[in-house]
């Protein structure tokens, strides 16, 4: 955490510190297989990082705005598993917030413990919008996380994904034919689990083609 100096900044955070926090759960880590592990912190206002982390799960953009600006670092804040306020953002599909962190040097490909960027977290719950700004700030489409998982193979996990996958699928730089540890592709996985399947026909091999100038 920054060092505060001046007086009218101290009242800042007294102010942000004194907010009233509802007592509740929020989602704080996953892995490939349970996307349900939850977390309670109840005292957000102990530090910036952990209100930071609260603010966002909670949609509440004009204190994410003031503890940017009392300490610009805030938007690497992690918590426990790793997770930081972007992915929180995206997993939330609160876009006007990511895009905040974002315009704040969020780091797009950050890390959880167990590997997720924030688009995984943002394809784990088909929020489309989110994995879109994220490629748009250089998101890497392609991230392995443990499992070696890619977003569209998290996405081909969701039942209903066509917003995301299509997102995904759209876009050049996309790896569509990509193995997890399981040797398994996301249209297989889309197959097994979802109605979606017919969208992950866009990344089948055949629809590849190599194409050159004449001369």
């Amino acid at each position: 955490m920054g060092d505060f100096d001046s007086d009218d900044e101290n009242s800042q955070v007294e102010k942000l510190r004194n907010v009233k926090v509802p007592r509740g759960m929020f989602v704080s880590g996953w892995d490939d297989d349970a996307d349900e592990l939850i977390e309670e912190d109840k005292n957000p206002q102990a530090s910036l990082d952990r209100m930071i982390l609260w603010a966002v799960n909670e949609n509440r953009i004009s204190e994410v705005r003031e503890i940017l600006q009392l300490d610009a670092d805030m938007v690497n804040a992690r918590d426990n598993d790793g997770y930081s306020p972007l992915h929180r953002a995206c997993y939330n599909n609160f876009v006007d917030i990511a895009r905040l962190l974002l315009q704040h040097q969020a780091n797009p490909n950050a890390r959880t413990e167990l590997g997720w960027t924030p688009l995984h977290s943002a394809c784990k719950w088909n929020n489309a919008d989110c994995a879109q700004l994220l490629l748009q700030f250089g998101a890497d489409i392609n991230a392995e996380s443990d499992g070696q998982q890619t977003p569209l193979h998290i996405t081909a996990t969701v039942s209903n994904c066509r917003n995301t996958a299509t997102v995904l699928l759209m876009d050049r730089n996309i790896k569509a034919r990509k193995e997890n540890n399981s040797e398994e592709t996301a249209d297989v996985i889309a197959r097994r689990t979802g109605l979606s399947y017919v969208i992950f026909e866009i990344g089948h091999e055949a629809f590849d083609c190599a194409t050159g100038l004449i001369d």
